[in-house]
């Protein structure tokens, strides 16, 4: 994904957010919304983004440097053997303006209103973890909207929408357009692994 399109896919996230009517609806455009960006930013692998834990941000919320805050993850990342709290520093504000500061912190927000302050973040009202095809299904429905109205977003070889559900995934869709990103900055291959 470019990122004129992450802009253009979060743009339409926040529309969603703001035309829900029903609370849990617009809760679960939260819980997107927060996962898609940090995974993005932080340019997170596979299910890493569903790591997000709510009990590490509150821990480490007032950590806020003047450049970055501190995202939590709590989980087991990249082959390691036991769930392990993962601490990494990130951009309040993206060049490009992606507010990931605002949006992790009404997601925040919204947890504590439920009285949900430990666990995880991307989880829905009931409590269950919002697994990657409810991520999917959201993402695909929002790209589809976008490839309808803006298809010039999007590179030559997505011709249909069928080509959408095949080639862009959570799971690996966001962390490659982060790579891409970081490419077109010209960041060297060693500092992207070390990223990564």
């Amino acid at each position: 994904m470019s990122t004129n399109l992450i802009i253009e896919l979060l743009t339409k996230t926040e529309e969603r957010i703001s035309e829900a009517e029903d609370d849990e609806v617009k809760h679960d455009w939260m819980v997107f919304s927060t996962c898609i960006t940090i995974s993005y930013v932080i340019s997170l692998r596979g299910p890493e983004g569903f790591l997000l834990d709510s009990d590490g941000l509150n821990r480490h919320w007032d950590r806020m440097e003047e450049r970055y805050f501190v995202i939590a993850l709590l989980g087991k990342v990249k082959g390691e053997h036991h769930d392990l709290a993962h601490l990494i520093p990130c951009t309040l504000e993206t060049k490009p303006g992606i507010n990931v500061k605002g949006i992790v912190s009404r997601l925040m927000e919204e947890k504590r209103k439920r009285g949900f302050v430990i666990g995880p973040a991307i989880y829905d009202c009931k409590g269950n973890v919002l697994n990657s095809a409810t991520i999917n299904d959201m993402l695909h429905e929002l790209l589809i909207e976008i490839f309808e109205n803006e298809q010039k977003l999007f590179p030559a070889n997505i011709l249909t929408k069928e080509t959408i559900l095949d080639k862009y995934q959570c799971f690996r869709s966001l962390r490659r357009g982060s790579d891409t990103r970081a490419i077109e900055k010209r960041v060297g291959d060693k500092d992207i692994e070390v990223v990564n």
